[in-house]
């Protein structure tokens, strides 16, 4: 039978190999012994002569037998062949049974036939051990693909007849006739018992997974020491008996013969005893360190568990709960022996989601072991006095026995879910209540300029521009956090329609030719003959005019920042970029550039609010495009995003670009590119 521990890990595969090997081999080294015996037999050679030529048809049947028995390529048909090899093998073995112990007259018929010289009796004839033996061999081959209740009775007929096999064996090398049963030992050859032992293990070998050879292929300690005591066991007194063979055959007593056998024997097994319990007290020793490290890391994990700050649960398939820490009992109201072995969806899932519960139930426990969720979930759970209340959930398979389970971490987020409400309140009241007024004051500065220009002092001008540049930044900086705040909610609502990139460009460069003009900076547009592409309008232009804006800061005085909208590598795709020639980014700082708040500076005074870069790469990503940034030290830095062209893919047509002011820039943009130059000069950079 089948040990369950005896599978999968627990299995020695160098072992299971070498047993189909040596299993194999053996088939056919019986074989030829067989072959070898008939031989001797036909053509009378005494010295080839090791047993009947029964014992030699027999051997070559159940040899060859075995050997397409094991056949793993072409089963239907080695494996039909090897029955019948079997069932002629049995069949010779039963008629010298029948010959016997019953007198039967057809075999006595067969055994005195003869062609001229020869007699058939030479090549049917076999002894009656040998023919219990072989008989039993053949049945278990016969056999050797069924499975009984767990059983293989071709297992305990081997086992017989190795039991037959090895007693031959010792009768022989110790002239016990007793042993050879039904015959003198004299009679029997060493090499024939030798050979029908082998054939024997060959078909215990043929399996050695299932069974009680399992034992054999097992890396457990009963399998250490089964490949060590069994073979010692069936070897030891063959060999020793085969020394006092020897030594009898040297002129040595018989007295002082058996004495040496005895005390050889005694003292070997002896030393492999004492050397498998010196084994298993070490397998033992580290068993139990083992055993005392696992107890320890349990006790360290399920403390961890009960004073972890939130709630532990474990379930297992069919939602039932199988863990549950001191936080889940103060979560959620119910005591651990109040929930144990009870429903998930009865104690905790409020009804109206159990359907999605055990949908989500089934595809997570799907998932291979110790693979948390990407990010936690966010669900409603019940209070065991009925009250629902939000809770954030870390979810993770796990295999534990073989059994596959869920656990997961609980978190009570109604406290954050209240502090988000009056975010939210915050960020309405400084949507309406700040915003609006601030527009209003700068629209009264900008009437108070327009109407009182010629009469306001130049310190009173001063003062009113510098209050207009505030609040201008004032109102930017209320704009990036509420976009940060839908950003963060994923409020970003996006309308999305075809766009011409031209248009695009040049609304965003013609918004910011005053900003370049006072920094004394060249704004020029270069563009291929592009395709229609896909995005929110006023979101792209967004994210150009903060580009841009970017680039002025940091650009030199009297450079130029160059829009450029042209093919990606990606045809699918438009590739917009803003190239300056300041100072450049080093590549240790690039990773703080799409950062909330993230700032570089040259040295200088630079005003915004560290939003802006964030904010596009949100915008960029939403549109389900890509966005980065090449730079050099020294030589400046190009800004740059990709979007995913429109479905309704159309060229530019050239006339669509007669409406821009054309300027050639170089010879490299004699390829068809268009540039529109807008320049100031002679103005002091803030």
């Amino acid at each position: 039978m089948q040990n369950p521990r005896n599978t999968g890990e627990h299995i020695d595969d160098r072992l299971l190999r070498m047993f189909a090997v040596c299993a194999r081999l053996s088939g056919l080294v019986v074989a030829l012994v067989g072959a070898v015996i008939v031989y001797g037999q036909t053509c009378e050679i005494p010295q080839l002569q090791f047993g009947t030529g029964g014992v030699g048809v027999s051997f070559i049947l159940a040899g060859l037998s075995l050997w397409c028995l094991l056949s793993t390529r072409f089963k239907k048909v080695f494996w039909t062949i090897g029955y019948v090899l079997a069932a002629a093998a049995t069949a010779l073995a039963f008629l010298n049974i029948g010959r016997y112990f019953f007198g039967l007259e057809l075999a006595n018929m067969l055994a005195e036939q003869s062609f001229g010289d020869f007699e058939l009796a030479r090549l049917i004839t076999m002894a009656p051990s040998d023919s219990i033996g072989i008989g039993l061999l053949g049945i278990s081959l016969l056999l050797m693909h069924v499975n009984i209740r767990k059983m293989r009775p071709a297992e305990l007929l081997t086992f017989g007849a190795t039991l037959i096999s090895v007693m031959t064996l010792l009768g022989v090398l110790l002239k016990i006739d007793t042993f050879c049963v039904f015959m003198s030992c004299a009679r029997i050859s060493p090499v024939g018992g030798l050979t029908f032992t082998l054939l024997c293990l060959g078909a215990l070998f043929s399996q050695p997974t299932q069974g009680l050879m399992s034992l054999m292929v097992s890396k457990n300690a009963g399998g250490i020491m089964a490949r060590s005591l069994i073979p010692a066991a069936l070897g030891i007194p063959v060999f020793f008996s085969w020394m006092r063979m020897q030594m009898q055959q040297s002129g040595v007593s018989d007295d002082i013969s058996l004495a040496v056998m005895i005390s050889a024997m005694v003292i070997v097994f002896s030393l492999i005893l004492w050397w498998n319990a010196w084994s298993l007290e070490q397998i033992d020793t580290a068993r139990q360190r083992a055993t005392a490290r696992l107890r320890q890391s349990e006790r360290r994990t399920r403390m961890i568990i009960q004073q972890a700050i939130d709630a532990f649960i474990a379930i297992d398939a069919e939602g039932s709960i199988k863990d549950w820490n001191e936080r889940a009992e103060y979560t959620f109201g119910w005591m651990k022996d109040e929930v144990i072995g009870r429903s998930i969806f009865d104690n905790v899932v409020p009804e109206r989601f159990h359907n999605q519960a055990q949908t989500g139930l089934k595809r997570l426990l799907m998932q291979s072991e110790g693979t948390a969720s990407n990010k936690p979930l966010e669900a409603a759970a019940r209070h065991k006095d009925g009250h629902e209340f939000p809770v954030e959930i870390s979810l993770f398979p796990v295999i534990i026995d073989g059994e596959s389970m869920l656990c997961g971490f609980v978190r009570d987020i109604t406290e954050r879910k209240q502090v988000e409400q009056r975010f939210k309140e915050f960020y309405s009241t400084v949507s309406h209540e700040l915003r609006s007024p601030l527009t209003s004051i700068r629209g009264s500065i900008n009437i108070v300029k327009q109407l009182a220009l010629d009469h306001l002092p130049e310190t009173a001008t001063g003062m009113l521009d510098i209050a207009d540049g505030s609040l201008d930044r004032l109102i930017r900086l209320i704009n990036d956090l509420l976009d940060v705040k839908r950003i963060e909610e994923g409020h970003l609502n996006l309308e999305l329609q075809p766009l011409d990139p031209i248009k695009i460009a040049k609304l965003a460069v013609d918004g910011l030719q005053g900003m370049a003009a006072k920094s004394n900076v060249e704004l020029m547009i270069a563009m291929d003959n592009l395709a229609i592409f896909s995005g929110d309008a006023d979101r792209i232009v967004q994210v150009l005019t903060n580009l841009i804006s970017n680039a002025i800061k940091f650009a030199p005085k009297g450079s130029c920042i160059i829009v450029r909208a042209a093919k990606s590598r990606n045809p699918q795709r438009v590739r917009f970029s803003v190239e300056d020639q300041g100072p450049g980014i080093p590549s240790a700082d690039v990773h703080k550039l799409f950062s909330k708040f993230g700032q570089l500076s040259d040295g200088r005074k630079k005003l915004g609010t560290g939003l802006g870069l964030a904010i596009s790469k949100a915008i960029i990503e939403e549109h389900n495009g890509e966005i980065g940034i090449d730079s050099t030290v020294g030589t400046g830095t190009t800004f740059w995003f990709e979007l995913p062209l429109s479905k309704e893919i159309a060229a530019i047509k050239n006339e669509q670009m007669t409406t821009m002011k054309i300027q050639t820039v170089g010879e490299e943009d004699q390829e068809g590119r268009t540039l529109e130059s807008s320049t100031a000069t002679n103005v002091n950079r803030e």
